[in-house]
Parts: structure tokens; C-alpha cells; sequence
């Protein structure tokens, strides 16, 4: 699979369509933009080409039995996903968003930052993680996000429609080295680097197979033997949306990763904690998993195995 063509944030919609949802949002707030979404989400299902983008998944997370009851899942799944986008855009548009947390989430990030040693914070494409990394000033620490901003998507991103610098940093994953010497760096002066770890970014040989929802995938190992090198905790959040201009932090307690030197082998237990996260994250919320591929493409065995319990706490 070619992670940079086909899952890292190429727009469906065209430059002239992105503009017009702005200006709704600026003239009529977010209200106004979901009720346009109804209608053009239905049309977007109507092709198959569409449909097929987050088939894999539905069909695993929900196993539906007649096509309309595909087609259910698939226009929820679609609708939630652009009322994220709605509410990003707003957030940088309109400049208002209540993201939920409460003391216990907050003292555990500033408690971790205290160490010294860094925080790698891992999420995955779900909820509302490009909102929530524009909100995180309260933790008053320097973070850096590895990203990949594709040639082909037509969003602006939250500080593009304020016209002001981002309360972060970007580090390319296209760069040399795939962004590990920033990275690195950022962690051992003690600061906050968010990534996605659900996304192989290159090559197969730099992953390690672990078990989701009754299938085979791979995800990239790097990061946890980026943390074993440094020494910094990995924190596993995934920040769900809760409704209108409304989102909210779900964490787990730190992992300290062992150094298994090059063995990748010896990271893949940590690859699998952050993927039964994500498992117990898309029980809870079905309508947030926004990977629109077929993740299980080409490690389709089927495996009966039940993920382990990881102890989340919803914030």
C-alpha cells in the first residue's frame, strides 16, 4: 500500500467547495454548516467510490447484513467525520471550542512533563485530534507534531484561518530520516511530541503486525523505540468529539518502553497496547474511526483473539 497517495489527507472536495463551507461557517456558524452536510454527505454515499473508502472497517465494526444497513453506517460514519472538519474550521474561523478535561488528565500530563524526559504522545486518526492539538496551551510546554501536509489537500489547517502562527510545531515525516533527529531532540529538551501511530509512513519493514478488530494490520514501531532511547513516557490519547464545538480527551496511563535495541519484535507488545486503545475508543465511539482505506489490505488473516483490557480513562 502507498501511504503517501492514498492515506495521508488528500481533500475530496475541491478548493472552490472547501471556501464555500468557510464562508457558511463564518456567516451562519457551525449550525448552519451541518445541516449543509446532511445533503452532501448523501450525495458523496451515492458513489461507490466513496463507499468503498471506509468499507473495510464498517464491515468489521459493525458487520451489516443488508446493504442498507451498510449505507446507514457508512453516511453516520461520514456525517460525524465532516462535522470534525466543520468544527476545526470554526475553530480557527469563529475562534470558540469547549474541550472537556478535568484536574486528574491535566496533572498527569504536567506531573509527566515535570520528569524531564519528554512526552510522546501517540493517537491515531480518530475524533478530533487536529482540533485538540490547538487547544493544549494549558499544558504551557512546548509541542511538536509530525505531520505530513499533502500536495493534494485543500483544508486550512486551525492557524491558517486565524492568520497567526500554530501553539505548535511541525515536523515533516517526509524529511530526512523520517523526522527522528527532531524528535529526538524535542523529547530530550523535555518537551511534547504528538504522532500519529496508526499510519505506516513508507515501507512495510518498518512496522510490526498487531491484531484489530478481527484482523491483521501493521503500525509503525519507531516511536516506542524512540521512547525507549530517551527515556520518555508514551501517553496513548485520542480526543473524541462530544457534539457541537465540543471535544474531549480519552487517556491512558503512560507506558516506559524497554530498550530492545533493533529487535522490532521486542516493541510489538507496546504497538499492540496502543491498538486495543483504539480498539475500546471505536466501541465507545463507532462513528470516529476516519482511516478511509482498507487497512486490513493484504494482512487479512482472521484471528479469534480478544484484545486485552487496557485501562483508559475517559477525561
Amino acid at each position: 500500500m502507498n501511504t503517501l497517495e492514498e492515506t495521508t489527507g488528500r481533500s475530496l472536495a475541491s478548493r472552490f467547495k472547501h471556501r464555500f463551507m468557510y464562508a457558511l461557517i463564518a456567516m451562519g456558524g457551525r449550525q448552519a454548516a451541518y445541516w449543509f452536510l446532511y445533503p452532501l454527505v448523501w450525495i458523496y454515499c451515492l458513489h461507490k467510490s466513496v463507499r468503498n473508502k471506509s468499507r473495510a472497517y464498517i464491515e468489521r465494526r459493525f458487520s451489516p447484513t443488508t446493504k442498507s444497513a451498510f449505507w446507514k453506517h457508512t453516511f453516520r460514519l461520514n456525517v460525524t467525520f465532516g462535522k470534525t472538519l466543520v468544527d476545526r474550521a470554526a475553530l480557527g474561523i469563529l475562534g470558540k471550542a469547549t474541550f472537556i478535561t478535568d484536574d486528574t488528565a491535566r496533572r498527569t500530563c504536567e506531573e509527566l512533563i515535570k520528569q524531564g524526559k519528554g512526552v510522546l504522545m501517540l493517537t491515531a486518526h480518530v475524533g478530533c485530534w487536529q482540533s485538540a492539538v490547538n487547544c493544549m496551551e494549558f499544558l504551557h510546554t512546548p509541542m511538536h507534531v509530525l505531520y505530513y501536509r499533502n500536495p493534494r489537500d485543500n483544508d486550512k489547517t486551525v492557524a491558517e484561518h486565524r492568520g497567526k502562527q500554530a501553539p505548535f510545531s511541525f515536523i515533516n515525516p517526509a524529511g530526512p530520516l523520517g523526522g527522528v533527529p527532531e524528535m529526538m531532540s524535542a523529547l530530550r529538551r523535555g518537551e511534547i511530541v504528538c504522532a500519529m501511530a496508526d499510519r505506516v509512513f513508507g515501507q512495510p519493514k518498518n512496522s510490526v503486525e498487531v491484531h484489530f478488530l478481527g484482523g491483521t494490520v501493521r503500525v509503525p514501531y519507531s516511536f516506542y523505540r524512540l521512547a525507549a532511547v530517551t527515556g520518555a513516557p508514551v501517553v496513548v490519547a485520542f480526543f473524541p468529539w462530544e457534539g457541537k464545538g465540543k471535544l474531549s480527551a480519552w487517556v491512558c496511563p503512560p507506558i516506559y518502553v524497554e530498550d530492545q535495541g533493533a529487535d522490532k519484535a521486542g516493541y510489538q507488545p507496546y504497538a499492540q497496547r496502543f491498538i486495543d486503545a483504539l480498539a475500546q475508543f471505536c466501541i465507545k465511539y463507532p462513528y470516529q474511526f476516519f482511516n478511509y482505506f482498507d487497512w486490513w489490505e493484504q494482512y487479512a488473516t482472521r484471528d479469534d483473539r480478544r484484545s486485552q483490557t487496557t485501562d483508559c480513562r475517559e477525561y
